[in-house]
């Protein structure tokens, strides 16, 4: 707990026009100042500052505040951290006051009581490490040498050791008085399903995640054996940690970036020592997570440029595609480094060195160079150039904020390297685009309802799948093995899919309230909800039948499902052939096109049947 002299020492510490101009371009406006508003779109400045006063007021959303406030909405930091923030900015002491015993804690004295526990894990991991790579025969001491980390980055990421046995923080004096409940709850111990309880870190490299104040809000731990699943362990989502709301090595990262302006992302934690290693000291690394709009305001709030450098693999550019999506939707112009298709950031530098990632750099690309990357200018078959026309009104179909500027542009680029007539691309977008709008906004009024979620009538067998794959074991690995999250329609179904993909990698168990947390109100109450309904209907089901195998109703439905989505996919893949049409005067290839739609006519007919 922050006491209130120690709050007003700080108000009367710090002037509201210097914390606000760091982060902002401001202008003298007679004897206050003014602004474009950082907290919504605006071409007319309607942000004002009091320098007398202390205070600041957007006339045109609203907000307003002294500094601690500002700090508090353009950082996305809570009011005690908002404090610290700017305590620890311009050199201000701040005493605090906390009773880590009392039982009745606030959510804001958890999240205190959490932070100090990971400040003493990190602690811990980090001693241990230092101790570690000094024995002889140490294997976490061989895998830093083998991935070249050398002491330098060790100290500057305070990276640790876990030790492989089962109860090293309840045996270190830090922990003591401490009880497993709330080391439970910070995500240093588990419970398993006998009520016993261990260490969640064990025998792993430890890569401490950090707020951008520096304080310790999670933990990573790399398997020092490959056979060893899952590779990476992350801590849970707990009240201090939200995986998407945090970005590894900003904290390491922030001052490069403040200086440039500009951001490098990578996707593992070794990339980004690398990156650094060799002197790209603004990168940052997504924490064992998809890349979400939070990421992207993370990034908007403190950098002006942001360029991609994920894996060259397919994974890796199918990811590069949604970040650069995702970016363009929040204002941003990402630019994106290609590695070749076998390389990272971390093999690339290895192998070439600094020079050629220099040439890397310097050829980066844009999101539809990177769609339209495979493309052959040669050739000269309808086919083709249509899957890439279609990849290319896909993706930005996807931009849910796109302006008509970048749009023009975008498609501009587009049609140049595809040579095609700029009007049909530019019809066919606009199409396609007011096509979802259109379904987001007007939802078929037969649709199952629950709550205030609309979902689409065609999307429920979608949201079956999910339930499916929550429900049983079998179930979920034959979904995985079978479709991806680009096979789903509809945007939240998609999402779900992807968190029980996260969990179920990570070796955490696939839970329900775990996966709903970042969702809104109105999606928990829908899908809650349709879970608890299906639950009903397959235990209805069962009782009827008199099965003495229920977990078979459960893989008839996941069978059912699945030939659905494959029936789907090839109506989406005929009504692609359809439109391919429209861009080919080769009758020959209008003869293959039909036949291909007549194939696939009768591919539906078979998987009907069985």
């Amino acid at each position: 707990m922050i006491p209130r002299d120690q709050i007003e020492k700080l108000q009367n510490s710090v002037n509201i026009v210097d914390v606000i101009g760091e982060r902002i371009d401001i202008r003298r406006a007679g004897s206050n100042f003014k602004a474009r508003c950082p907290f919504h779109d605006e071409k007319t400045a309607s942000f004002m500052i009091s320098d007398s006063k202390q205070i600041f007021k957007c006339f045109g959303c609203g907000v307003s505040g002294d500094s601690i406030k500002f700090v508090m909405m353009y950082d996305n930091l809570s009011y005690p951290d908002a404090i610290r923030n700017l305590a620890s900015r311009y050199g201000i002491e701040i005493k605090e006051e906390f009773d880590g015993t009392r039982p009745d804690r606030t959510e804001d004295d958890k999240k205190e009581l959490i932070r100090i526990l990971n400040g003493h894990a990190c602690d811990l991991f980090h001693e241990d490490l230092l101790k570690e790579i000094r024995r002889e025969g140490s294997s976490v001491a061989a895998y830093l040498k083998k991935r070249k980390i050398k002491s330098e980055f060790i100290t500057k990421f305070k990276l640790g050791f876990a030790r492989e046995e089962w109860h090293t923080l309840k045996e270190d004096s830090r922990f003591s008085g401490y009880k497993d409940d709330i080391l439970i709850e910070a995500g240093l111990r588990k419970m398993n399903e006998k009520g016993n309880v261990y260490d969640q870190f064990r025998n792993r490299l430890i890569f401490p995640i950090f707020d951008q104040l520096g304080n310790v809000l999670a933990f990573s731990g790399r398997a020092l054996d490959d056979e060893v699943q899952p590779k990476y362990l992350n801590s849970p989502e707990t009240v201090l940690y939200r995986k998407n709301q945090v970005l590894y090595g900003l904290y390491q990262a922030m001052e490069s970036i403040r200086r440039s302006k500009a951001m490098i992302l990578v996707e593992g934690n070794i990339d980004l020592i690398t990156m650094h290693r060799y002197g790209y000291t603004n990168t940052v690394a997504i924490c064992g997570t998809a890349f979400t709009e939070n990421h992207a305001l993370i990034v908007k709030r403190n950098a002006d440029r942001i360029m991609l450098m994920l894996d060259g693999d397919g994974a890796g550019r199918k990811s590069s595609v949604k970040t650069a999506e995702i970016l363009i939707s929040a204002g941003m112009n990402p630019s994106i480094a290609l590695l070749g298709e076998e390389y990272d950031p971390d093999t690339f530098l290895n192998e070439f060195g600094q020079d050629k990632m220099n040439e890397l750099l310097k050829s980066q690309i844009s999101l539809i160079g990177l769609l339209l990357h495979d493309y052959d200018r040669s050739n000269k078959n309808a086919n083709v150039k249509m899957s890439f026309i279609n990849k290319v009104l896909a993706s930005l179909s996807n931009i849910s904020n796109i302006s008509e500027s970048q749009a023009e542009s975008l498609l501009q680029e587009a049609q140049t390297v595809l040579n095609i007539d700029s009007k049909i691309m530019k019809n066919d977008f606009r199409k396609l685009k007011n096509s979802k709008n259109h379904s987001e906004k007007q939802p078929d009024k037969k649709t199952v309802i629950t709550g205030n979620y609309l979902p689409e009538k065609e999307d429920i067998t979608e949201f079956t799948l999910l339930y499916l794959m929550l429900s049983d074991d079998d179930a979920r690995n034959k979904i995985l093995s079978e479709i991806t999250e680009e096979d789903f329609h509809n945007k939240e179904a998609a999402r779900v899919f992807l968190k029980i993909y996260e969990l179920y990698e990570e070796g955490e168990p696939v839970k329900l309230n775990k996966i709903l947390i970042d969702f809104d109100e109105k999606f928990k109450d829908f899908m809650i909800g349709f879970v608890i309904s299906q639950e009903n209907i397959f235990s209805a089901d069962f009782e009827k039948s008199g099965s003495s195998v229920p977990d078979s109703r459960i893989m008839i439905a996941c069978e059912d499902s699945l030939k659905k989505i494959s029936l789907r996919k090839i109506s989406d893949r005929i009504r692609n052939m359809n439109e391919e049409l429209k861009y080919t005067d080769d009758i020959g290839r209008q003869n293959e096109i039909l036949q291909t739609i007549s194939d696939l006519k009768q591919k539906q007919i078979e998987i009907t049947a069985k």
